[in-house]
């Protein structure tokens, strides 16, 4: 996953063109504004060619598609989703979230996730998941002074992954990132994980190994699901889901061979390193919170460096609890 460079400055009080854009108006108003490019949310929508596309699709799912533009129409977060998600109109006609998930499922995913978002009352948090610049949720220092924070933001890069991104960086380099929707389940509010990422693999792996060594043996990736962790805590998430191996999107027909290069996470080791459970063959259902080991479980050399792992984690559900406050 290729991501443009975080600016942590921006929130909903800065300046969105595109979301000048858009005015209250009814669903097939909007599409219309769409398809006419008298509305133009970025300039992929100026393509003539693009909105032929899109009018075709929609002649495909014009239930779904106007359920999703009639709240984008009428609601002031749509409208500011997509001033950050400028193709959120046509996500729905592709591949989204996990693979088999339906058009209607995919309409009720884009739903769920932002009345979830304007639901909130922490006002930090909601800006942070309307932000293309992104905001720290999360900082701490590693045992050598390194420098550790985790963003949260929604940048719009990710967008068959779902609608936030959050990414985990020690001092400028970024080392995992994910990306998440919520949806409404009968346990209640669940996110849902679509895509989970290593470092990019340009980084030396020696910068990865230091990461690991300075957090006294704690994987990038575990820290950020931490993270998310704190923030499912803190928002009344009742439920963790993740995609497979084979639950990506990007082991869609539509994709599996122009995307072959560009998945290779092994998303079922991980899970199962963690005990997560496997919930379908798309899905596996991710603990709320990570068990651990108390120090009479450990041989007495290593219990040290749990006592030390334990208090990082502390540190890190701290600080996202204390940056993450109304």
């Amino acid at each position: 996953m290729e991501h443009s460079p975080l600016n942590e400055t921006e929130s909903l009080s800065g300046s969105y063109s595109a979301g000048k854009n858009i005015k209250k108006t009814s669903g097939f108003s909007l599409f219309m504004d769409l398809l006419s490019g008298a509305r133009t949310p970025d300039a992929l929508w100026k393509n003539r060619m693009f909105r032929v596309k899109y009018a075709v699709r929609t002649l495909l799912h014009p239930l779904d598609t106007l359920k999703v533009l009639d709240k984008m129409a009428a609601e002031p977060v749509w409208q500011e989703a997509l001033s950050v998600q400028t193709k959120l109109p046509n996500k729905i006609h592709k591949p989204y979230l996990y693979l088999g998930l339906p058009s209607a499922g995919r309409a009720d995913a884009l739903v769920d996730h932002y009345e979830f978002v304007k639901s909130l009352s922490n006002t930090t948090l909601k800006n942070a998941l309307l932000s293309v610049g992104g905001y720290t949720v999360t900082q701490f220092t590693g045992k050598d002074g390194e420098n550790f924070r985790v963003v949260l933001g929604s940048i719009g890069k990710s967008e068959r992954e779902g609608e936030a991104n959050m990414f985990l960086y020690m001092n400028e380099t970024r080392l995992a990132a994910l990306t998440f929707s919520v949806v409404q389940r009968p346990e209640g509010p669940t996110i849902v994980v679509g895509g989970f990422q290593g470092a990019h693999r340009s980084t030396p792996h020696e910068v990865i190994k230091q990461a690991t060594k300075s957090c006294y043996g704690l994987f990038p990736k575990r820290l950020l699901l931490e993270s998310l962790q704190r923030i499912a805590e803190i928002t009344g998430v009742k439920r963790i889901l993740a995609v497979s191996d084979t639950g990506h999107v990007f082991r869609s027909l539509r994709y599996r061979h122009r995307k072959k290069n560009v998945f290779v996470a092994s998303y079922n080791e991980f899970w199962d390193s963690i005990s997560a459970t496997v919930y379908s063959s798309a899905l596996y259902d991710v603990p709320l919170e990570l068990p651990r080991k108390t120090m009479e479980e450990l041989p007495s050399k290593k219990r040290s460096e749990y006592r030390k792992r334990y208090t990082l984690l502390d540190e890190l559900g701290e600080s996202t609890a204390s940056l993450l406050k109304a």
